[in-house]
Formats: structure tokens, C-alpha cells, sequence
């Protein structure tokens, strides 16, 4: 996910008139989110600023303190309808827990155990991918990740697979360009999608580098050159699944022989950018939605086109449900003999 990192000169005229009572700290502090808010999120023409703002100002009109802020901060993320962002002042987090994803036993206990990238052969030489949540910390750690999950495809790749399941069960996101590159051979090369946002960048993909616009993100040296363009995916998706693994959904957005297998993602199809307030107060804000290489644009979960409602059975993935349907679904769809 890209972070945006941009400094504000607040003025403070536009509220500290009409607030009585408070400390000069939580008039800035208010004050500038509010501004950063109203200039970057995503909905911003959709709201009523003059009653947010007067709104603010009553349920902070006893605050003395920013640690008191919280249920002035959430009302702002939901009257914003942002569910994907934060608010961080030092130890505390605010946030609109509007869409908390339920997440299974099963998913949670294999969390624990530490879901990193996996790959195994399932019957009828169809290939087995899960590609986890990636962070980002960096170019060089993108770079990585994208590397590791290229390396892994291409173990399938090479042994010719006629389908491949993609797990994304456990993916809550982190970074989009190392998952996108790293299925590079999977993808048309070119425009993937791109951001519905003031900037409209657009999500390059070529076999080695992904970028906006031309700002590279992530490199690999590809690991092969098999083309797998044609080879019928189906993705494993789950409540979980959310924030920058449906950014990967919407790369393979009108991609022949692709579908959904589940249940539905989490929702989180929004852009995140960071804004410095002090050395105390950040903010975390959507700042667009996902569109496809079409320019269809995302604005909320996607829904599974086989839906699964089954227990999840990390530990024996041939008997996991959501893999057998996936399974019997790529058997039925195989690519010809002349592709």
C-alpha cells in the first residue's frame, strides 16, 4: 500500500474562535486533522464539512486533554465512511471498527504458527499457491518479498500445472507491489489497474518491475519465463482477506478463467496515506479506490463466485473444502492442448 508522507501549516482561526474551554493543544491537534481530513480522504465532496466540523467542536467542547479525543476522531473516520484508516497520538489508536472482519479458529491458530508463502502439487498437476500479507518497510524488502513469491510460482510453473489455486485466506495485506509483481508471469503486462484519486496513478507491470506511473516499487530478476496467462486460476478468499490482497484481486480483474472461492473479503479496497501532524499525532486516511485495467472502479468486498462456508483445513490442504471445489472447478476448465 503506498504511504504519502506530507507536512501541514495549519491555521488555526477556523475553530479555536469557537472553542471555549479547551487546551491549545487539543484546538491544534483537532484543527489540523480536521484539515488534512477535509483536503485528502477519498469522500471528501461527499460530506457536509460545516457539520462535521460544528460536530467536532461539541463532542470536544470538554476536552482538555488528546487522549480524550478518541470518540471525537472516530465520529470523524465514520462520518467519513473510513474504515481502513487511523489516527495515532503517541500509545493510543483511534479508529471507526465499522467492518471488523470475523475471523475463524482455524485462521487465527494458523496465524499463530506464522503463514508465510506455501506451495504444494494438488491432483491432476494443478499447483497450490498461498501468498501471505507483505509489509512494507522498503523498496529493498519489496524487492524480497516480490523475489520469494516469483521464486515459489515459478517451482509450479516449471512443472507445466494446468490450474493453479491461489490461497489468499490468511492475507490481510501490507504491500500490493511485491504480491502483483511476484505473479508477474500470471498477468498481461502493462496497465494493471490504477488509483481513483486526485493523482489517477496508474499500476505498471512489466516481467521485472511494477510501478506507478514511473515510479518503480519493486524489482525481480524473474525466475522463469514460462507463460502463464492462460493457466485457470482460482483464488481462495476469506473474511480476512483484505487491503492490499484485494488490490491483487483487482490486478486480475477481466482475466479469462478466474474466479473467487469463499467467502467474502474484507472490504479494505481503499488506498492508505500518511500524514504527520507533530511528533506526538499521525493520520491515517483513504485517500482513493482501487480500479481495474478497464477502469472499473472497487468500493467494497468482493463476493465469492463459488461460495464455501466450510472450516478451513490448513493442515491437510487436499481435504480443505474451499480447495476441493476450487479443484473440481479447475478440472472442468483446463486449458486446451493448442494454448
Amino acid at each position: 500500500m503506498k504511504y504519502t508522507l506530507m507536512l501541514f501549516c495549519s491555521s488555526l482561526a477556523s475553530l479555536s474562535n469557537a472553542v471555549f474551554g479547551q487546551s491549545q493543544k487539543v484546538i491544534t491537534l483537532l484543527d489540523t486533522t480536521i484539515q488534512i481530513m477535509q483536503r485528502q480522504s477519498v469522500n471528501t465532496k461527499l460530506v457536509d464539512w460545516k457539520k462535521i466540523k460544528d460536530e467536532a467542536l461539541s463532542g470536544a467542547k470538554s476536552v482538555t486533554d488528546p487522549y480524550q479525543l478518541g470518540p471525537v476522531i472516530r465520529n470523524l473516520y465514520r462520518a467519513l465512511d473510513d474504515y481502513h484508516g487511523s489516527f495515532y497520538y503517541k500509545d493510543s489508536t483511534f479508529r471507526w471498527k465499522h467492518k471488523e472482519p470475523t475471523i475463524s479458529d482455524s485462521i487465527m491458530r494458523e496465524w499463530k504458527r506464522g503463514a508465510g508463502i506455501k506451495t504444494a502439487f494438488l491432483d491432476d498437476n494443478i499447483g497450490y499457491l498461498r501468498i501471505p500479507g507483505m509489509q512494507f518497510s522498503g523498496k529493498q524488502s519489496s524487492d524480497s518479498n516480490a523475489q520469494k513469491l516469483n521464486d515459489s510460482l515459478c517451482l509450479l510453473l516449471k512443472k507445466d500445472i494446468k490450474g493453479l489455486v491461489i490461497d489468499l485466506r490468511l492475507n490481510g495485506g501490507g504491500a500490493m507491489y511485491p504480491m502483483i509483481l511476484g505473479v508477474q508471469q500470471l498477468l498481461e503486462k502493462g496497465q494493471v489497474g490504477s488509483f481513483q484519486s486526485e493523482k489517477r496513478e496508474k499500476w505498471y507491470l512489466t516481467e521485472t518491475s511494477f510501478s506507478f506511473d514511473t515510479t518503480v516499487l519493486a524489482n525481480i530478476k524473474p525466475a522463469c519465463a514460462v507463460n502463464g496467462q492462460k493457466i485457470p486460476i482460482a483464488f481462495l478468499i476469506s473474511p480476512p482477506t483484505g487491503s492490499s490482497a484485494e488490490f491483487l484481486l483487482i490486478a486480475f480483474k477481466g482475466r479469462d478463467k478466474t474466479i473467487l472461492v469463499g467467502t467474502e473479503t474484507a472490504g479494505f479496497v481503499t488506498s492508505v496515506a500518511g500524514f504527520p501532524i507533530n511528533d506526538a499525532a499521525y493520520v491515517l486516511l483513504s485517500t482513493s479506490y482501487g480500479r481495474d485495467r478497464k477502469g472499473v472502479t472497487y468500493k467494497s468486498a468482493f463476493k465469492p463466485d463459488v461460495l464455501v462456508n466450510s472450516t478451513d483445513s490448513f493442515n491437510n490442504i487436499q481435504q480443505d473444502e474451499k480447495v476441493k471445489q476450487a479443484v473440481r472447478w479447475l478440472k472442468k476448465n483446463k486449458p486446451s492442448q493448442d494454448n
